[in-house]
This record gives C-alpha cells, structure tokens and sequence, in this order.
C-alpha cells in the first residue's frame, strides 16, 4: 500500500448515531482517551501520509448530507438534520449546519489532491493519481 493520505480518526460519539437511545449501533467500548490516540499517533508519526484527527479537530470541521439533502449538524453531540437545500438553498442550509470553516482550514481540509507517482510506476514517465477531497 502506499496511501497519499490516511485518516486516523478517534472515536467520536454522537448521541443517536453510535451511543444512547434510539442509535444503529453503540461505540462506546471503542472510544479512547485523547491521551491514548495521541500515544498511538506518535508510534505511527514517522508513517508521512498519517493524517491524525482527534475528536476536538474532526467536530464541526465535515460536512455531512443525509439522504434528504439535509446538512446534519453535530454541534451539539449528536445528528440534527437542517432543513433541505432543495426546499431552502445551499447558503441558507449551509449557514444552518454547525460548519466551522477555520476548522475545516485548520485541520487541512483544503489540500492539493494529486501527486507524481515515481517514474518507475508509468514506465519512465511520472503519471498524475487523482485523489477525492475529504471535507
């Protein structure tokens, strides 16, 4: 494997979603401390694609639409649709969705998404690999 990037996630609960009444599914025996995710991400810092993101870094800085083309908001600990960009538009919807841009800034979520693979790989030529953009 040679990822451009990996995402290491800490568990994140959401009220509805992994933990208390009414969620899929519960996660709670999965969660670990910010000191222990810290641990694990310096055993694996010298992994140079390694993209750690704790849960005070991840909260509010993705956007999440639902199947509804509702933007949910987890600002408050758990999944709370907004209203429908078909029903009030993007701006609006989006002004809505417990977003914090400087957030997203600051946890790189604005990345160049291709790099130069190494010549040996395209038959002397570098070739370009396309990458999706994580929000």
């Amino acid at each position: 494997l040679d990822p451009y990037r990996w995402k290491c996630f800490q568990v994140l609960l959401l009220e509805g979603e992994n933990m208390g009444a009414g969620a899929l599914r519960d996660a709670r025996d999965l969660t670990v401390s910010r000191a222990d995710f810290d641990c694990f991400c310096d055993r694996h810092s010298s992994q140079p694609s390694m993209i750690p993101e704790p849960n005070d870094v991840m909260q509010n800085s993705y956007l999440l639409l639902d199947e509804n083309m509702c933007f949910l908001d987890c600002s408050a600990g758990g999944k709370r649709p907004g209203r429908s960009i078909l029903d009030v538009g993007v701006d609006l919807a989006l002004a809505e969705a417990g977003f914090d841009s400087d957030k997203f800034e600051e946890r790189g979520g604005v990345f160049e998404w291709r790099r130069q693979r190494a010549a040996a790989e395209g038959h002397g030529q570098p070739s370009t690999q396309h990458q999706k953009v994580s929000l």
